[in-house]
Order: C-alpha cells, then structure tokens, then sequence
C-alpha cells in the first residue's frame, strides 16, 4: 500500500515522496458538548411529550443511565426497597444504579402497568426515545446541543455540583475511568465556590 501510494503520487505530480503520511491532516477533535440541561429545562422537554416518553427522559436525568440501559430494563432487574437497580451487561459491564426518590416513583409506576418480571419496562424503539427530545427542543427552540446524551451529562454535573467525590461521581455514573468522568462534568468556577465556603 505504502509503496502503490508513492508511485501514484510519482507518477501524478512528478514529485517524489519519501512519507506519504506527511501530505495528511490529522481531522480537528470534536469539541464535547458542554450544554447542562437544567432542571427548569428539563420540565419544558417533558412537557412536549407523551406519558411514556416523558418517564424515559426524566428516568434518564434521574439516573444518569444511558438510553440502551433504560430500554433493556425490567422488573426483575429492581431493587426499589434499596433504592438501587442492576444493570445487566451494560456499556461497562453490569453495575448497580443509585435511585434518587423521585427515580423510584417512576420505576414504580413502570412496574405496575408492565406486563411481568421479565418484560421490558420500557417496549420502546432507541430511536424514538432520541426524536422525541429532538422534537422538544426545536418546538421549544432550544440549543441543538440538547440531546438525550445530555440528560447524563447534565445528571452527572448535577451530582458533582452537590460536592459529591469522585468516587461517587463514578457510582452514579458506571464509569471506570477517571478521564471519562471529566469529560462528563461541566463544572465552572462558580459551583466551586458556592462548594469552598
């Protein structure tokens, strides 16, 4: 390959070439989106929704759980008494998931009108769980950077805000990568002091 490159550049531009990897851009790295979705947000998107719909995103801003994590989700995966729940062969491999009060009252209500311990709670299409925010937002006229990935973002800052450590940053959000976390915390020097004092 290496040697078919140089002899068409040759034979193309007449010029010889020692490294045909010096005529290459590396492309630009993506910049990460750092959109927090605030609470009162939130409650504008869930307000353009169907019932279903409206449970799946709040259920992701409560937990910081990815959207492949919610959909697979079922009854016997619960452990609402103890406020946790399981992930089984996540992105990370399993874990367990923190419940905040009001992630528990949802999952409640998803478990009564499921149809068994091994049903999904949530029978929904991936798809459709990302045009309904996709919808919100341009009804609401909202930053294209609001996303369904970015209820997680927005969760996890929340959680760093709250003067959580790293290490139960990481909990809530599975991850078990320092560097990953970072990424996912958009904290400003404003929430740092409101932390110091």
């Amino acid at each position: 390959m290496y040697r078919w490159y140089c002899n068409e550049w040759f034979a193309s531009s007449g010029e010889t070439i020692s490294n045909p990897c010096d005529r290459l851009e590396l492309p630009k790295a993506r910049k990460t989106r750092e959109t927090v979705i605030s609470r009162n947000q939130l409650a504008a998107l869930l307000g353009e929704m169907t019932p279903l719909l409206r449970q799946i995103v709040e259920l992701a801003y409560e937990t910081a759980m990815r959207r492949s994590e919610i959909l697979k989700l079922r009854a016997c995966d619960l452990h609402l008494d103890e406020r946790f729940l399981r992930v089984v062969e996540g992105k990370e491999g399993s874990r367990d998931v923190p419940l905040t009060r009001r992630a528990v009252r949802l999952l409640q209500y998803a478990v009564n009108r499921s149809e068994g311990p091994g049903a999904k709670l949530y029978p929904q299409a991936p798809y459709s769980v990302s045009q309904a925010v996709r919808r919100a937002r341009i009804t609401l006229g909202m930053s294209e950077d609001v996303r369904f990935h970015q209820l997680r973002h927005s969760r996890i800052t929340e959680v760093a805000r709250k003067g959580l450590n790293l290490s139960q940053i990481m909990v809530v959000s599975g991850h078990r990568d320092i560097r990953s976390v970072q990424r996912y915390t958009h904290l400003n020097v404003q929430d740092v002091v409101d932390l110091i004092d």
